[in-house]
């Protein structure tokens, strides 16, 4: 994938020390275009120098190999600079060039990003006939629709999107969207369907209970919640989730942060991030283009079920670019000796936390669901440094609403207990809600318990 060299084998798990041995054979002249391919990846996504990771990427790309990193780094560049039209002829290369169907769905969004909707619904039609793409291709016809005010046919594709559920791209607001158009032609049967459905998934919705009970003058409760709602007049913690841009090796992490939060912070806050945005700050973000599964990811990911982290072959080599082969190995037999005893978990016991906080395919809002999502890098030494700069307490949760909290990293200040205890029915939400951190406060006893969504100064 990066060469058989050795800062193609550590890319990943140590990048600063596979960028100082590239630095080393390029000060001999012994850098290959693969090197030079791998380099413009290093230098963009972790020291964040687009002028040199630019040139890198232009000069590999004048050669032979397998140059899919300086392809996937300058398709980058140029769309962050507006240059739609060369990126979408250079992934249109890569796609031809490269045997990996991922590139399909970059190209389907570069093509929408140039304006060029047509022959992106062609290029997401022609992905619907592959298994793995499928859900991708339809949340992304779903909205390219709609957003282009063509109901009818995002009428069409909201239904068969639901028709997969439950999965990890049918999202609360899909059945919103689809109940809604239902209204609009007059399928009030079809509305009400898919509000139940979407009520039995996610009981604590608001919009999906404020639908039933304006439209069918339903409040029925449809399911007991998995984990219970954190009551701030029991709790004395107030959450107030806080709406901010997508956050990429793009935006950075502290400038987001600083902007959404600036004029709300009080002393004595806490601001708790959600540790996938987090690792996204930081570049931790790997798209599936670039990852090519081996023989041991396609064997090991076998054993993991058809769900859930490390389920495909391409999570199963993220944890392995992650970790090392051997000690993936080692959590293999750990686990599987587990489950003849009856215990779970092993194999994140002997593979580390790291393993534990990577998300599979989907796991991550479009345009990112087709990438593999790392957990964030030294979770604590970030948590102390944004702490630094914000000027309060600040944590970095794992948090969904079947498990609850894990804070995975902290500033010395803040009590994770009581972070975890806090945050542990997620009001942030894992779907599209893009409230990525959560400021809490402790409070005196109050009468209402609903959480309040505060407005960044960016747009969601």
């Amino acid at each position: 994938m990066a060469g058989d060299s050795q800062a193609g084998r550590i890319w990943h798990r140590d990048p600063q020390r596979a960028l100082a041995l590239l630095r080393a054979r390029a000060g001999g002249g012994g850098l290959t275009n693969e090197d030079l391919a791998l380099l413009s990846w290093l230098v963009l996504i972790e020291e964040r120098d687009t002028a040199l990771a630019e040139r890198y990427a232009r000069m590999a790309l004048g050669g032979d190999g397998d140059l899919r990193f300086a392809s996937a780094a300058l398709a980058e560049l140029l769309r962050r600079g507006g240059h739609h039209e060369e990126a979408v002829h250079l992934l249109q290369q890569a796609r031809t060039r490269y045997d990996n169907k991922w590139w399909d769905l970059t190209l389907a969004d570069a093509l929408t990003e140039a304006g060029r909707d047509e022959e992106a619904k062609h290029v997401l039609e022609a992905a619907l006939d592959d298994d793995e793409l499928r859900r991708h291709a339809l949340k992304r016809l779903a909205h390219l629709t709609l957003d282009a005010g063509e109901h009818d046919e995002a009428l069409a594709w909201f239904k068969k999107l639901i028709g997969i559920a439950p999965n990890y791209l049918v999202y609360a607001s899909d059945y919103v969207t689809l109940a809604t158009l239902q209204l609009e032609t007059g399928e009030r049967d079809g509305a009400r369907e898919t509000l139940r459905k979407g009520g039995e998934i996610y009981e604590r919705n608001e919009r999906i209970r404020e639908l039933r009970r304006r439209e069918f003058k339903d409040d029925e409760p449809l399911t007991d919640p998995r984990v219970a709602t954190i009551s701030q007049d029991e709790s004395g913690v107030r959450r107030i989730p806080v709406r901010t841009e997508l956050i990429s090796a793009r935006t950075g992490l502290l400038p987001v942060l600083d902007k959404a939060t600036r004029g709300q912070l009080k002393p004595g806050d806490v601001l708790a991030i959600a540790e996938s945005p987090a690792a996204g700050g930081q570049g931790r973000l790997v798209p599936l283009e670039l990852i090519e599964p081996t023989l041991t990811a396609k064997v090991l990911s076998r054993f993991v079920g058809k769900i859930g982290p490390l389920h495909s072959p391409e999570g199963m080599q993220g944890a392995i670019l992650e970790c090392g082969k051997p000690r993936v190995l080692a959590g293999a037999l750990a686990g599987a000796v587990g489950k003849l005893v009856g215990r779970r978990g092993w194999f994140y016991r002997v593979t580390g936390p790291q393993a534990a906080m990577i998300d599979d395919i989907a796991a991550c809002i479009p345009p990112f669901d087709h990438h593999i999502v790392y957990g964030p890098r030294e979770p604590d030494r970030l948590a102390a440094e944004l702490a630094s700069a914000l000027g309060c307490g600040v944590a970095i949760v794992d948090a969904n609403h079947l498990t609850g909290a894990w804070a995975v990293g902290a500033s010395q200040e803040v009590d994770r207990d009581w972070v975890e205890s806090a945050l542990a029915d997620n009001p942030a939400g894992n779907e599209d809600e893009q409230t990525p951190i959560v400021i809490l406060r402790r409070v005196e006893r109050q009468a209402h318990d609903k959480p309040e969504v505060a407005a960044s100064s960016s747009p969601a």
